[in-house]
């Protein structure tokens, strides 16, 4: 198991609840999928029925787009978060995609992110320990690997 934590942060979900993590990953264990360009929506989408399928069979299991942005984005907070709620109409994808402004740097390094271009998939156990991580695409490898650390 990595000893990772996944950083402290505060973000908004799309559909206007406040996140303040770790705190809001409990209780039970979160898979957190981290993006940081627009580009990442097709890595994104790939891994949505892997993951609706999984979070819809098991009530420990919750699932979280982080739409990780860098602090001086935030003065256009109203326009980013106004364009994803034009784009994502069902109320679980709003509840989960979370807008975060921060030092990105430091996120990544402290999630051991080297490549922002490429989707970040992370478990993350309610006291916010990173469990297992992935990246990119789905494959089924990759899904596999996360069930079985789901185990």
């Amino acid at each position: 198991m990595d000893a990772a934590c996944f950083p402290n942060l505060t973000g908004e979900a799309v559909d206007g609840t406040p996140f303040v993590g770790p705190a809001d990953f409990a209780p039970g264990r979160t898979i957190a999928m981290t993006a940081f360009a627009l580009e990442s929506r097709a890595e994104v989408e790939s891994w949505g029925p892997y993951i609706d399928a999984l979070v819809r069979s098991r009530s420990d299991v919750r699932a979280r787009l982080f739409a990780v942005l860098g602090a001086g984005a935030k003065m256009m907070r109203g326009v980013i978060l106004g364009g994803l709620r034009s784009a994502l109409t069902a109320p679980e994808l709003r509840a989960s995609t979370v807008v975060v402004f921060t030092d990105v740097d430091a996120f990544c390094r402290a999630l051991g992110v080297t490549d922002r271009k490429t989707l970040g998939v992370f478990l993350v156990e309610e006291d916010g320990r990173i469990a297992w991580r992935g990246s990119g695409a789905y494959t089924a490898a990759a899904g596999a690997a996360l069930t079985a650390a789901l185990s």
